[in-house]
């Protein structure tokens, strides 16, 4: 460990993983914000310091350097920005009980005000309509308004891109089972909230594209947001020639990172999962789900190819046997998108020698970071597709419990799958392999029996593994 800043009550230290953590006498403290020479840090959980995004600071770790708001910390965790945000009063009504002569002072007082107000009215009535003709005119002359506003929601907890019963699941107050047969989808988009007046016009602009706000809505749909992320957004608001710009910030819930593409059915992310070395897979990397041509099932057909574009897929990894097209295949999500049918092995077949060589190939393929981001699917995004993932998580060090939970998700579109039915057969499998883990008996499944190399072994890893301790895997 390398000590980076000091001071008299504690010091900064960067850890063997690259992670910067806050120590106090030699042990890492959750502190809150801690200032060392000069600077202002926060130290979270086990003293990991909060680098590059904003983090809501509350009055009790906010240890008397800062307010009560959200704040931005730069890549080294130091403050640069902020905006305090003051919390609302709770009101209380006093009623106090009046005599009876006191009430009639007040009724007297209220009748007096109303014959003044009343005088006064008619004596500036005339004063008043000419002021407003005067205003009238001078806006058609190039007069303004004197405010552009939009009214946003100021609520801080993370937003779950989920449905009610999978958020439930996640908070452990619901089996996966449960949810499954509850019949809901699985995926929600995130639903921008606001409110203007009818005569103003805005723009939003979040996670690099821009959208215009309806004056008649409340609310927008945006989809396929990444999950465990923060997001920085700015609205810009026009009435008339003034304009104002406000900006927010919100988090999206440590969840699976749900999917829609229209006419495609079990789109997920296979990113988020935390390793058993505290690492991340990477989100946006892989994507799975059915087949998006309808050459096997015509029900699943991505019906605008545009809505993944944001994706910047570059191949098209197609698990389906190469027979069912025999024509220069071009893949839905673009001509300029890499394509190959696999032939791919499902469960008990992976363990037989005649499709090792397509094992081989398939995983000589993920070590190729050039064929990255993907759209990982075969006809249901199930069976060939779930094998090939939970050999893959496995690879990477995901933990067993949580390579079950991504296989059962498939449950969501067909039944069978939350049982582990026949994924258990793959287990069985790999059971005679060395290895105190599952983890480790893919591994020499994959090294010794199937001949995938050390290198591409690594190469996948580096690939798809990040420093963050991200995602807390349901």
């Amino acid at each position: 460990m390398s000590t980076v800043n000091k001071h008299e009550n504690g010091e900064i230290i960067e850890d063997e993983q690259g992670y910067l953590i806050y120590c106090e006498n030699g042990e890492p403290i959750h502190a809150g914000a801690v200032c060392v020479d000069g600077k202002i840090y926060y130290a979270g959980h086990d003293g990991e310091l909060v680098c590059g995004h904003h983090k809501d600071v509350h009055r009790d770790m906010a240890n008397g350097l800062l307010k009560r708001g959200i704040y931005k910390f730069d890549e080294n965790g130091v403050l640069v920005d902020g905006s305090y945000q003051k919390p609302e009063r709770k009101r209380t009504k006093k009623r106090a009980k009046l005599t009876k002569k006191q009430r009639q002072l007040v009724v007297g007082g209220i009748l007096l005000g109303i014959l003044i107000l009343a005088a006064v009215l008619l004596a500036v009535f005339g004063r008043s309509a000419g002021a407003a003709e005067e205003s009238a005119a001078s806006a058609s002359a190039g007069g303004t308004p004197q405010t552009a506003t939009i009214n946003l929601p100021q609520d801080n907890s993370p937003v779950y891109l989920c449905s009610s019963a999978m958020q439930s699941v996640y908070e452990g107050n619901l089996s996966l089972k449960d949810a499954i047969r509850s019949g809901a989808s699985p995926y929600l988009s995130y639903s921008f909230r606001y409110s203007m007046r009818p005569d103003a016009s805005a723009v939003l602009s979040l996670d690099g594209k821009t959208y215009e706000l309806d004056p008649r809505k409340t609310e927008l749909e945006i989809p396929n947001l990444k999950t465990g992320s923060n997001y920085v957004y700015t609205v810009t608001v026009t009435e008339g020639d003034v304009t104002n710009t406000v900006d927010g910030f919100f988090r999206t819930a440590d969840t699976n990172r749900f999917l829609r593409f229209t006419g495609v059915q079990n789109t997920r992310d296979i990113g988020g999962y935390l390793t058993a070395d505290g690492k991340r897979v990477r989100e946006g990397m892989i994507i799975r789900g059915t087949e998006i041509d309808g050459l096997e099932e015509t029900g699943y057909y991505l019906k605008n190819p545009e809505e993944t574009g944001s994706f910047g897929f570059r191949y098209d990894f197609d698990l389906r046997a190469s027979q069912i097209y025999t024509g220069n295949y071009i893949s839905r999500l673009g001509k300029d998108v890499g394509h190959r049918f696999y032939n791919c092995p499902a469960y008990a077949q992976i363990f037989r020698a005649e499709f090792f060589p397509i094992l081989r190939q398939i995983f000589e393929d993920l070590a190729d970071a050039n064929n990255y981001p993907m759209y990982l699917h075969c006809t249901y995004g199930s069976d060939r597709t779930g094998t090939i993932v939970y050999l893959l998580q496995g690879l990477l060090g995901v933990p067993e419990e949580q390579m079950n939970f991504e296989y059962a998700l498939s449950g969501f579109m067909t039944s069978g799958y939350e049982d582990l039915t026949h994924i258990r057969v793959v287990q069985n499998g790999l059971a005679g392999y060395p290895g105190s883990s599952i983890n480790e008996q893919i591994e020499h499944f994959l090294t010794e029996t199937v001949g995938v190399t050390e290198a591409q072994v690594q190469s996948i890893r580096s690939i798809l593994l990040e420093n963050d301790r991200g995602m807390a895997a349901p």
